[in-house]
């Protein structure tokens, strides 16, 4: 049997892609067996010419089971 556990984070980038890789990648640091995400919200914002995008993911994980003596 397994346990899942869900966060929410939040990810920046140029394109809605790299938002969403950059929030991925960065949870792929402290966390072990990621197995899905779901887009919350986009929101953006603009400066000139430019735009930045800020994704909400909220990413599911397995618990890792570990026995403690």
């Amino acid at each position: 049997m397994t346990v899942q556990k869900a966060i929410d984070l939040i990810g920046t980038g140029d394109s809605i892609q790299d938002a969403v890789t950059d929030a991925l990648d960065r949870a792929r640091l402290t966390l072990e067996g990621i197995r899905s995400f779901e887009v919350q919200r986009i929101t953006g914002a603009v400066d000139g010419s430019a735009a930045a995008y800020q994704v909400e993911l909220r990413i599911w994980f397995t618990l890792l089971e570990r026995i403690h003596e």
